[in-house]
């Protein structure tokens, strides 16, 4: 018995030591905690965390309080659905905060389930993301304005009669105005996403612009040309166009932009006047070469200002492009002049600094509201790119001017210089990134928290992509699979290191967790790559999904000490049962013999001392048979001798047996048609036995104990009810576990270690059944089990 206690006492500070570690985890996490009843009608006490109201006792009304009215009933649905498939429950809605005004969530609670697979709480976290919920709806509201100054750029583009379009880097067009769909006589579904032999281009035309593409790709310089093609209303007619790269952030070629303006017109004109001056050569070869220069002189001119023209409509749509792009994502704009260094802003900009629009603000101004610890840096960063021709890239904290707001912000600037080489122009945007920085610093504290709590309690970690099975393996994982930290561990190799008697059911498991999800929770032994040493690990672990991709996540714990304490135990309890079970056996044989003798004795106390000593001897006969089929059980020795039967025969049977032995009760066994199950009947019955023992025991004398036997779908149910003392919740969901009694002073008087119903629920597991207690405290309680229908 020593040992016995000292290895509970272990266990239970062990257990103490891990509650103290999970609640160091819930107070240490800065979102909100709660758990829910299986059915989420009543929510736990909550610390709201400032977020969501506080309650100080479990409540009901938690969806008034908490939960925004326009959302109620996408809430009940997800729940309604979590509870159906026994899964995760994850949705992002609205809230009710603590103030009373409105706000954002993403909530995610996981079932906690029995042995037997039913629900018996929901634990979750709700995480405050109102203001990414807010910065989400600006964003919409900025794509939409985005939006709108593309559809006015559309219709300029689309209503100009020059020809506008855009290649891709694969020949194809992206973009063509109307006034180009025209000329080839076709739609923009027809048109666009197709090369140029496919919108009509022959050959060698298609050819020559590929080979311009290719140059631009090569150079990043433009090309212009000339060219004929025939306009499908108009017939044949000439071209002048121009080809332009579109270069990315990193100043690569990622499109071609190109204009085409119809110069047919103006070709005419000069072979009429090139025709002219042939006529007027042979009267005076002068004036002919003289119109020739002149001509060529108008030709040049006309160039020079096409060139113009494009120039000017480049920069025009270059400065709308860059005024869309800056107001769409809320930049600030700065410039400094090359001669006087005056510091030009825009209102933004002096928002962000805290400062009124009408104020002025100069770089001394903008450098003071900078951090002190922030300021050396920014102003050294800022001069070294005025003087040294560099691009500008900083960030750095701010505390604004007059609403003293603390900002994150980031400075990107260009210097400018021309041909000489001189500083000509410095300009740049500020943006506001505090939600960003904050966001990404506290995700980090979290991962280092999280490391930090893994290393500190032991545990390996893995990762398995549920497409190609890549494993990826924490060093303390690969230390337990007797590996170096340093070696490359693939999956297949941590497999092969499980004990083969449990190799195969774990890779099952795994490979049903991946294809359909579920919580994976095993104990199996492994045998060191290196060592060989033996060592019993748990595993847990889920899917999770993580930038588009699944992976199978979870951790592993070293139990070697627990389990061979386990095993120890088992070993000592079958051992210590099967000794006594003989001297027992030799004094229930003593008894009947004196019992026989003694039929007619007149002593009353002596007939009456040996009925006592028989029940006693029944009743350490019946304990030691239980701890000798745990012990079966945990070892894997007991069988199940399956047979087809009639359920409800047996439980006639047993309706004879307990009239002759339950006088204290009142047992009502309700008719039964025949069912045939297939089974192992005698353990069956001793669950149906020991149910009605139980009912008996915990139910005071005279009171009603219903028994009753019903088939539901493909299951056959028996249940047995008491109108007792009941069951609170908190007993409740381990009213199944090994050895667990009940506490309080109403059960001193009642024996019993704790064996039964964990026997019965074994039992009932081993033939695919179910066992579940349906109890309400103070009134009575219902046990039930059902068996599945099969021959």
């Amino acid at each position: 018995m020593t040992d016995f206690s000292t290895g509970a006492v272990s266990n239970n500070q062990h257990f103490a030591e891990t509650e103290a570690r999970f609640d160091a985890l819930l107070k240490a996490t800065s979102d909100v905690i709660y758990s829910f009843s299986p059915d989420w009608s009543e929510m736990s006490e909550l610390d709201g965390r400032g977020f969501l109201k506080d309650t100080k006792e479990p409540t009901t009304n938690w969806k008034e309080n908490n939960v925004h009215p326009e959302d109620l009933d996408l809430v009940n649905q997800s729940i309604e659905l979590a509870i159906a498939e026994k899964k995760v429950f994850h949705l992002e809605h609205r809230v009710l905060r603590a103030d009373g005004s409105p706000g954002w969530t993403i909530s995610r609670a996981v079932p906690i389930l029995d042995n037997e697979g039913e629900i018996i709480e929901w634990f979750g976290t709700a995480s405050d993301i109102t203001e990414r919920k807010n910065a989400e709806l600006q964003l919409v509201e900025a794509r939409i304005k985005s939006d709108q100054q593309k559809r006015f750029y559309e219709t300029v583009t689309s209503n100009t009669p020059d020809l506008m379009y855009v290649f891709d880097l694969e020949y194809r067009f992206t973009y063509a105005n109307q006034a180009l769909l025209t000329m080839w006589g076709k739609t923009w579904e027809d048109a666009i996403g197709k090369s140029l032999l496919e919108n009509g281009y022959e050959p060698w035309h298609a050819e020559m612009h590929e080979r311009e593409i290719d140059n631009i790709k090569e150079n990043k310089q433009p090309i212009r040309g000339e060219v004929s093609f025939p306009h499908a209303v108009l017939g044949k007619r000439i071209y002048d166009y121009i080809l332009t790269p579109v270069l990315d952030d990193d100043g690569e070629v990622e499109a071609i932009a190109g204009t085409t303006r119809d110069v047919t017109d103006r070709k005419r004109i000069e072979e009429s006047l090139e025709n002219s001056a042939k006529d007027l050569q042979a009267i005076n070869e002068e004036l002919a070469a003289s119109n020739e220069e002149l001509a060529t002189s108008i030709e040049e001119v006309a160039m020079v200002n096409q060139e113009l023209i494009l120039a000017q409509d480049q920069v025009a749509e270059s400065q709308l492009a860059f005024r869309l792009a800056v107001s769409a994502a809320n930049f600030g704009t700065w410039f400094i002049h090359s001669t006087t260094r005056e510091f030009i802003t825009d209102a933004r900009l002096k928002e962000l600094f805290g400062y009124y629009e009408d104020e002025p603000l100069t770089i001394e101004d903008a450098l003071a509201q900078i951090t002190e610890e922030y300021r050396p840096f920014v102003a050294s960063k800022l001069e070294n790119a005025i003087y040294n021709n560099g691009d500008y890239d900083v960030t750095y904290p701010v505390v604004g001017l007059h609403d003293h707001r603390f900002r994150w912000l980031r400075a990107i600037g260009n210097l400018k210089v021309d041909s000489s080489g001189t500083f000509s122009a410095f300009t740049g945007v500020v943006m506001d990134i505090t939600e960003q920085y904050l966001a990404e610093a506290e995700v980090q504290l979290a991962a280092e928290n999280l490391s930090m709590a893994i290393e500190a309690a032991g545990l390996g970690t893995f990762q398995i992509n549920a497409i190609d099975r890549t494993f990826v393996a924490s060093a303390k994982l690969k230390e337990f699979f007797g590996f170096d930290p340093d070696d490359v561990v693939p999956y297949e190799a941590t497999i092969n290191q499980i004990h083969p008697d449990y190799r195969q059911q774990v890779a099952e498991l795994v490979e049903l967790t991946i294809n359909e999800g579920g919580r994976f929770d095993t104990e199996y032994p492994i045998i060191g790559n290196i060592d060989g040493k033996t060592r019993w690990v748990r595993a847990i672990g889920e899917m999770q999904q993580r930038n588009g991709k699944e992976y199978f996540t979870g951790v592993i714990n070293e139990i070697t000490e627990k389990k061979l304490d386990e095993i120890r135990k088992n070993d000592f309890i079958g051992m210590v049962s099967h000794e006594l079970k003989t001297p027992l056996t030799s004094m229930k044989a003593y008894i009947q013999v004196l019992n026989y003798r003694l039929k007619n004795y007149e002593e009353e106390f002596v007939i009456k001392t040996l009925e006592r000593a028989d029940l006693q001897v029944n009743k350490m006969t019946t304990m030691i048979n239980g701890f000798l089929n745990i012990s079966r059980l945990e070892s894997g020795k007991i069988d199940i001798s399956l047979q087809n039967f009639d359920i409800a025969a047996l439980l006639k049977e047993i309706e004879e047996e307990t009239q002759g032995t339950i006088s204290t009760h009142e047992l009502l066994f309700s008719p039964s048609s025949e069912i045939f199950i297939n089974a192992d009947r005698e353990k069956i019955a001793h669950v149906i036995h020991n149910l009605i023992s139980n009912a008996v025991k915990y139910s005071a004398f005279g009171t009603k104990i219903l028994i009753n036997c019903d088939t539901l779908k493909d299951e056959v149910t028996v249940s047995v009810k008491d109108q007792g003392m009941g069951i609170r919740p908190s007993d409740a969901i381990y009213i199944f576990d090994r050895y667990y009694r009940v506490e309080g002073e109403h059960m001193h008087s009642i024996s019993g270690f704790g064996i039964g119903l964990y026997l019965c629920a074994e039992i009932v597991k081993r033939h695919e059944g179910r066992i579940w207690l349906d109890s309400e405290y103070g009134v009575g309680s219902q046990f039930v089990f059902s068996l599945p229908l099969r021959s």
